[in-house]
């Protein structure tokens, strides 16, 4: 009987090894339970080693859950980690809100891909003081595109936005048409833009999620990056004669360490707004806040981006 219960065994077990080898093509070895995975049989080139999952994840940054989550009063906000490209915090981060002078990331990428930054513009009396709250330039002052491109990131200018979007129609391209066109390649569904500054809040919107799309992609033009670092800077008509000095509008450079670019905007529906990357982990990652619709933009994303330096672990 015993030798029957053996042979059973045998044969059972090789009818197992044989299915698994017909159904995988390697053959299978069944180790004591005490031991530890070993490697396949067998030296041919390529081959390679056979490991257990290990027990724990290894995918980075790791949640520390004894972290409580921040309170954000913002109508929209998100944190992104940009390498494992994943959100870090989210709230309503596909909601269409209006995001004021964040458009301008969008009006400064277009700029660089369709004009060159060389040509001289020529301000017009269309372009000069258009959100009412005082001129920026003169009228017929002439500046070159790179210059008006600082101004409006730097200063947030509009009339440096709308100079640019006028003159560049005039040359025969219509910017907010490419605006639109690059928010679409670039997956941004939920965005539509109908100005170069965001002060139209009733037809133009985004999302936090599509920002942080647009934020990423802004990132990768040195020019818009290292301009959104500078906390003042000095710009001059063509000819000399007319200096700017411009102050930066984002108040968080110098708080938040090793920012990469951040651009501020506000109108009285939007309330304040705030898209920043910043490196973290040594330069090794970034990390993307989107803040929309804040009474404390500022605030809000340096909360966030330090919970989120708190609350994670890139090691």
């Amino acid at each position: 009987m015993r030798l029957n219960v053996i042979l059973i065994t045998i044969v059972l077990g090789g009818m197992i090894s044989g299915a698994v080898f017909f159904i995988f093509g390697y053959p299978v070895e069944v180790p004591n339970a005490n031991l530890e995975a070993q490697p396949l049989s067998g030296s041919g080139e390529g081959q390679q080693a056979f490991l257990l999952p290990v027990s724990e994840s290894n995918y980075l940054p790791i949640r520390d859950f004894n972290v409580p989550e921040p309170e954000i009063e913002a109508r929209a906000a998100a944190l992104y980690d940009i390498r494992s490209g994943r959100f870090l915090f989210t709230k309503n981060i596909n909601k269409r809100l209006p995001i004021a002078s964040i458009t301008k990331l969008m009006t400064a990428v277009v700029v660089l891909e369709n004009l060159n930054i060389d040509q001289i513009f020529t301000v017009s009396a269309e372009t000069i003081n258009v959100d009412g709250n005082g001129a920026d330039f003169y009228k017929g002052e002439q500046l070159r595109v790179a210059d008006l491109l600082k101004i409006m990131l730097v200063k947030s200018s509009n009339d440096a936005a709308l100079t640019l979007t006028v003159e560049a129609q005039r040359n025969g391209l219509n910017l907010i048409e490419k605006m639109n066109e690059k928010a679409q390649s670039l997956g941004m569904y939920n965005t539509k833009f109908t100005d170069p500054a965001g002060l139209d809040d009733n037809n133009a919107f985004s999302t936090a999620a599509d920002l942080v799309k647009l934020v990423h992609y802004a990132e990768s033009y040195e020019l818009i990056s290292r301009t959104l670092q500078e906390i003042s800077a000095d710009v001059s008509s063509v000819d000399g004669r007319i200096k700017h000095h411009l102050l930066s509008t984002n108040q968080l450079l110098g708080q938040i360490p090793n920012i990469v670019l951040g651009k501020t905007g506000f109108t009285d529906n939007a309330l304040g707004t705030m898209a920043l990357e910043a490196e973290i982990n040594n330069g090794a990652d970034g990390i993307i806040s989107v803040i929309l619709g804040s009474a404390e933009r500022f605030g809000e994303t340096k909360k966030l981006i330090e919970w989120g330096k708190t609350a994670y672990s890139w090691e």
